[in-house]
């Protein structure tokens, strides 16, 4: 079961989650990033960590509606200690709020807690165990199991304290109620599935917040209600709860680091937790009781507190005053809170040293000179990116230095043979950028264009009016008299820089051409206007010539006609 949902389409691909990873167990594989579920051990941080929302918890908002709204169900809310810090002065309300949504009663998770450190101290007294690492935190659990198995024996055999509440109040309510976890830590989320014989469901403070706007319930408006029998234990939440909650219970006031044979520890953080277990693996530590926490300062910073709440040292102290008026009394009616824990292998295969290299010389990193280890991919090292390349967790091209590279070869590329002219300027009208062609018909370096003022090479006022009016310029004619170019300008304005790039035509042949054409119309137009000239007056010519000779002709044919005429009559006489 998925327990973080990745939203695609807001993944921006900044890798700001496998760098906040501590057990790469991220992959970015196609374009698409997900969470390696078998890697995973819960801690939430990418979900925290992401500024684009990209990743969500699993809730089990649905199905606890379905129990609330179900008259057959008993529903109690077994409620994380650290509430007092997850919703401030108001958490005296929150048990008011939930009741208002439908839970029939609501309890803290410390009731449980207590039962827990109970079986903790006898671990202690018995001494039987070569080391014994807490069991309260799921995420240690998972971490231990996952990544270091050969410790699994020395994890305490004891539920954690939500699955021992779930425990008695299903004892005490009837074994169909229905027991809802409300806290700040997903990897409960898995720990619960694992375990429903002790908790149906869980939901994040996160999730509470947000239904309760849902419902237009304003806790600033209901009236404060406290628990009664609130032990001591509430006082887990901090990083060194579990401790000091033994000391507590064991009477021992004074400064101590140790119990019977076991060291005390308190460990928060997932790169702690690991340095710690590296040295118990390696058997440079011995004898020690470890309170660990994946969340640095323990339970109050929870990956689903309220918007992702970061608590600060106030809330470790309100958590103490908190705690302080707790009792220690246990109901002797509730027993038998023991645990097993089973290994989990994880298979990852490792490349060989020339694999590694291969990998590594398809990105440019053949030599250790080019393997910055800058971290920008999320691995601390090229060779640790190059392993998860072959693992198919990461992808080959994932590296910010490689494609800067190739971006710059490619654009240094494409500036260099575009025959058009390309200035880049900013908002003082400084040139950023002067390609070859720019160079070329200006008769300057690059290097002595950069920075200069455009006036000094043209005309600035279309640059200006692009940077000062944040509009285009398209498809301007331009004419350089002194340069001996006529060129037609684009001027795009960059709002992301705040930059104006134009990008310069010459059109001069193609000008050319158009003016000797038109040019050459123009001759062949007067041309045929003074052949159209000559052949009227040839016309007016002909015409007239053939007027005169028409007239000549008529005259003589009629004298012709009246002497035949003349001789027909003498004949008759």
């Amino acid at each position: 079961m998925k327990y973080i949902r990745e939203s695609k389409s807001n993944c921006k691909k900044c890798y700001r989650c496998l760098k906040n990873c501590a057990l790469k167990s991220i992959k970015f594989e196609d374009e698409n990033v997900s969470v390696i579920d078998e890697l995973c051990i819960l801690c939430g941080l990418c979900i925290t960590s992401c500024p684009q929302y990209a990743k969500h918890a699993r809730q089990d908002l649905i199905k606890v509606f379905e129990y609330v709204d179900n008259p057959k169900f008993t529903t109690v809310v077994s409620l994380a200690p650290s509430y007092v810090s997850a919703f401030g002065k108001n958490h005296k309300k929150i048990i008011n709020a939930l009741k208002l949504l439908g839970f029939d009663n609501v309890e803290e998770t410390s009731v449980g807690a207590q039962y827990v450190t109970n079986e903790y101290i006898s671990l202690i007294k018995d001494g039987n165990m070569k080391n014994i690492i807490a069991t309260s935190c799921s995420s240690v659990n998972m971490l231990v199991s996952k990544y270091y198995p050969d410790l699994t024996d020395m994890l305490a055999p004891v539920l954690s304290p939500v699955l021992a509440h779930g425990k008695i109040i299903k004892e005490k309510y009837g074994p169909e109620t229905k027991v809802i976890f409300v806290g700040p830590c997903l990897s409960k989320t898995k720990e619960i599935d694992d375990n429903p014989q002790y908790v149906d469901g869980t939901i994040s403070f996160n999730s509470l917040s947000e239904w309760l706007a849902t419902r237009e319930i304003n806790i600033e408006r209901l009236p404060d209600e406290e628990f009664y029998n609130t032990p001591f234990s509430s006082i887990y939440p901090i990083f060194d709860g579990i401790t000091l909650d033994i000391k507590r219970k064991m009477n021992i006031h004074e400064i101590c680091g140790k119990i019977g044979k076991y060291n005390l520890l308190n460990v928060s953080g997932i790169k702690e937790l690991r340095q710690v277990f590296d040295d118990i693996k390696n058997e440079k530590l011995k004898n020690v009781f470890i309170d660990g926490n994946v969340c640095r300062g323990g339970c109050i910073n929870g990956p689903l507190m309220p918007g992702n709440k970061i608590s600060s040292a106030a809330d470790r102290i309100i958590i103490m005053e908190y705690s302080k008026k707790g009792v220690t009394e246990l109901d002797p009616h509730y027993k038998d809170f023991k645990r097993t824990f089973e290994k989990e292998n994880i298979k990852n295969d490792i490349p060989s040293e020339d694999e590694i290299k291969e990998i590594l010389k398809k990105i440019g990193k053949d030599k250790e000179i080019t393997q910055l280890n800058c971290g920008s991919c999320g691995y601390p090292t090229c060779k640790e990116k190059a392993i998860a390349v072959y693992q198919k967790k990461a992808d080959l091209y994932m590296c910010l230095p490689y494609m800067n590279d190739i971006n710059q070869v490619m654009a240094s590329t494409v500036l260099s043979v575009i025959p058009n002219y390309i200035i880049a300027v900013d908002e003082n009208l400084l040139i950023k950028e002067f390609n070859v062609s720019a160079q070329k018909l200006f008769n300057v370096s690059r290097s002595d264009a950069i920075s200069k003022p455009v006036s000094d090479f043209i005309d600035s006022a279309d640059f200006e009016y692009v940077i000062k009016t944040k509009k285009n310029i398209h498809d301007k004619k331009v004419r350089y008299d002194n340069l001996g170019i006529i060129t037609k300008q684009e001027i795009i304005y960059t709002p992301k820089n705040n930059m104006a790039i134009a990008i310069i035509y010459d059109i001069t042949e193609k000008e050319k051409y158009h003016e000797m054409n038109y040019a050459l119309k123009m001759e062949t137009v007067l041309m045929a206007q003074k052949v159209i000239d000559k052949q009227m007056t040839v016309a007016q010519q002909i015409a007239s010539l053939l007027g005169e000779t028409t007239a000549e002709t008529k005259v003589t044919l009629n004298k012709i006609k009246r002497l035949m005429e003349d001789e027909g009559t003498n004949i008759d006489e």
